[in-house]
Formats: structure tokens, C-alpha cells, sequence
């Protein structure tokens, strides 16, 4: 199936004009009846935002400076110890990607919410994930992966959908208790019968700010119960500050 952007890129221009950062979005017109597809575009889409957003920011941290510090000396001159050209670049590309993922997160909560309202034929709850354990979508006949009142699984699945690979000191993933190595089975409903993998922990993570979600994690041979609760302006990267990897 072809892709459709919008908005639409815009028409060739002359050069004197700013160079467009922002990436386009997935069209629903191109996902006509497939709404969980619609909603996985979606998911890739906020992922290659925000893989641009870092890679900005460290071209300003190789400046040593931030997205505030200032750009004139004391005489209110440009300050000649900097690259002034690329650090206004990078600051304004920045701030339109920022703006993308804010329109491609409100987005997405539609699509989700659109996906497990028309659930398709041939097809399952297990597809797309139920944020919070709001949605109510339909259940699978089996018990193992009937979803409870806090949206996690009510039994132990069969296999990790994501294993930790590292956790940054003071993140709110390492006040939940997380820890490297961990085998992450249940995460806040997403399990290992989701398509679309641990994608679909970023779109549960990404509708979850300041909300505990609820981990089902395998350390060793001992099984955890973990509440992590995803919040920005921790002083590092993301919302949890962890890596996790595909099982």
C-alpha cells in the first residue's frame, strides 16, 4: 500500500526560504478500514520524530549549549566561540519536531481509541494495545490472556515480550525497581501476543505521563510485580529512563 503524508509536502520553492524539518505524518486516507494499522504508522512515525529530536540535541551538546543559553556576549554581540548557523538550525528544527510528535501523540490516542472501536474481522485485542487498561476492546477466549481491571494480564504469559537493558540512576524506571537483565512478560496490559512489539509499549508509555502502569517482570527465577509511573524532566532521556530490547 502507497503511503499518504499530510499534510502534503509543499510545492518546490525558492531557495531563499527555511528548509522544512518536520516529517510527514501517515495519512488515514491511505489506511481506509484498517485502523490498527492506521495507528501502527502512527507508532513508527512518533519513534523517527523522536529519534530526530536526539540526534538534535546532541548536535547542541557538542555545541555546549542548550535549547536557553544565549547566543550574544555582554556587548550584545554573536559570540564568536560558537557555530551561531548551526545551533539556531538545530534549535529551530527542533522545535518543529517537537511540535510534529505533539500533533502525532494526539493523533495517535484517536487512533487507538478508533482501533478498538472497529475491531476488524480477522483479527484480535492482542493486536494493539490497551493503554491503562482503558479501552474495551474484546477479549481473547483464553484466560491466560484476559485483561484485568489494571490492565495486565490476570495470569503469567507464556513468553517476555522485552527484556532491560540498561536503566539510568534516578530514572523513574530505576525508582520502580526495574533492573538490567529484567524479562519484561506483562507491561501495563502489552504482552508478547501484541503485534507490533515493544512499539506498542511506546504508544501505552507515550499516553501515560504521571500514570503508574503495572509490570509483570521475571528476575532470575523470581517473579515481580512492578509499578512504574512514566514522567518527563527527570534529567535524562525519555519517560523511564530505560533500554529495553525485543525477545
Amino acid at each position: 500500500m502507497q503511503e499518504l503524508v499530510w499534510p502534503p509536502p509543499p510545492a518546490a520553492s525558492s531557495s531563499s526560504q527555511p528548509a522544512n524539518t518536520s516529517l510527514p505524518l501517515p495519512h488515514p486516507e491511505a489506511y481506509e478500514g484498517e485502523p490498527r494499522e492506521y495507528a501502527r504508522a502512527l507508532m513508527q512515525r512518533k519513534d523517527d520524530i523522536e529519534k530526530e529530536i536526539e540526534a538534535l540535541k546532541d548536535v547542541l551538546n557538542s555545541h555546549g549549549v542548550t535549547q536557553q543559553t544565549q547566543l550574544i556576549d555582554n556587548e550584545g554581540y554573536p559570540r564568536g566561540d560558537i557555530d551561531i548557523y548551526a545551533i539556531r538550525h538545530a534549535r529551530s528544527s527542533l522545535v518543529r519536531l517537537q511540535n510534529d510528535r505533539q500533533t502525532v501523540s494526539d493523533l495517535l490516542a484517536t487512533a487507538l481509541q478508533d482501533a478498538f472501536s472497529r475491531p476488524t474481522p480477522s483479527t484480535t485485542s492482542n493486536n494493539i494495545p490497551i493503554p491503562n487498561g482503558t479501552g474495551h476492546g474484546p477479549q481473547s477466549q483464553s484466560t491466560s490472556n484476559q485483561v484485568n481491571g489494571n490492565g495486565v494480564a490476570s495470569q503469567w504469559p507464556e513468553k517476555p515480550i522485552a527484556r532491560v537493558n540498561s536503566v539510568a540512576p534516578q530514572s523513574p524506571a530505576s525508582q520502580a525497581g526495574l533492573q538490567p537483565d529484567d524479562l519484561i512478560y506483562d507491561f501495563a496490559g502489552v504482552t508478547h501476543t501484541f503485534q507490533g512489539g515493544i512499539q506498542a509499549i511506546g504508544a501505552a508509555v507515550s499516553r501515560s505521563e504521571g500514570v503508574s502502569l503495572k509490570l509483570l517482570v521475571l528476575r532470575g527465577d523470581q517473579r515481580v510485580t512492578l509499578h512504574l509511573i512514566p514522567r518527563n524532566g527527570w534529567g535524562g532521556r525519555g519517560s523511564l529512563g530505560c533500554h529495553i530490547l525485543p525477545v
